[in-house]
């Protein structure tokens, strides 16, 4: 049986996860259709009706209940209450938001239930995308690191926005390689390089468009590339106790809001319900993203969550 495959685009997650889910399927002698890249903010409206053509996996984005197998690990994933309501976690549907990593819940749970033992190089992508994506760094400096072979790749999928074609090659490449291999690839190697290339002439602009708000940093990066941004507002201000980072993605413009990883607040807020209720956008309790059409808009917004997250400080 082929799957067409749903997964959170521009994400290393994303991808990592749609990787681990087709390993996985191989083991019981199934295959792959289309890989569909989904990015947020995903159109509601369309996406309740959405009639999948055939049989559908979803993993790391929002729940729909026409899909054969789904995993995630937002609590922000349920658009529909009633869909949340009768929502029914089985060997294939699985959520768990405590998990740092989708790709990390799908082989925990699969290796589990199936009952098998992955090759070494399946396992090591679970323990680094537990790493990346729930950002279990020991420091700022482990952050920004470009040895690791996992950190390579996921820089060249990340901060380059990847097309299918590449999504597809890197997904496929993940579930059947170790990750050192994955990272020698030529189009790896090639965007890698493009990255690293990208951090000597972002880190001057991210430093300038930086600005601390009391216990948050705040960077205007609007429509600017900025490499290696996510971390960067840690590193010029490691008191900061949240980040918002203003990005332009195509027509829209985002607000990407997290904790610092080494410096935690005490009266955290829960960043993703947060984003989801007041923006309609979503995440986790430590990291969040909400969009908007005027650039008037997100310049407005990033201040009054600014002033939210230092009342929860």
């Amino acid at each position: 049986m082929k799957y067409d495959i749903y997964f959170h685009g521009g994400c290393f997650d994303g991808a990592a996860s749609a990787a681990m889910l087709l390993y996985f399927l191989r083991q019981r002698g199934n295959s792959y259709g289309k890989f569909i890249p989904l990015t947020h903010p995903v159109n509601k409206k369309w996406w309740k009706k959405l009639k999948m053509q055939n049989h559908s996996i979803i993993t790391d984005i929002l729940y729909h209940p026409k899909a054969k197998i789904w995993f995630d690990h937002h609590p922000t994933t349920f658009i529909d209450k009633k869909w949340e309501k009768n929502f029914k976690s089985d060997q294939w549907h699985v959520l768990n938001i405590k998990s740092p990593s989708c790709t990390g819940l799908i082989y925990r749970h699969l290796t589990k239930v199936l009952k098998v033992r992955p090759s070494k190089y399946i396992k090591d992508l679970a323990y680094w995308l537990d790493i990346t994506d729930g950002a279990r760094f020991k420091n700022v400096k482990e952050a920004l690191s470009l040895k690791p072979p996992a950190m390579q790749i996921a820089k060249s999928f990340i901060d380059l926005k990847p097309p299918v074609s590449y999504a597809k090659l890197l997904i496929l490449a993940l579930s059947k390689m170790p990750l050192a291999k994955v990272a020698k690839l030529k189009e790896v190697r090639k965007r890698f390089l493009k990255h690293k290339r990208g951090i000597k002439k972002s880190w001057p602009e991210i430093k300038k468009r930086l600005v601390l708000k009391d216990k948050v940093a705040i960077l205007y990066g609007m429509s600017k590339r900025l490499t290696a941004a996510r971390f960067a507002p840690y590193y010029f201000y490691p008191k900061a106790k949240y980040s918002i980072r203003i990005l332009k993605r195509g027509k829209f413009f985002v607000l990407s809001v997290g904790i610092n990883p080494w410096n935690r607040p005490k009266n955290q807020a829960h960043i993703g319900k947060f984003l989801a209720k007041q923006y309609g956008g979503g995440g986790h309790a430590v990291a969040g993203a909400a969009s908007f059409k005027k650039k008037s808009d997100v310049l407005r917004e990033a201040l009054n969550i600014a002033d939210y997250l230092n009342k929860h400080g």
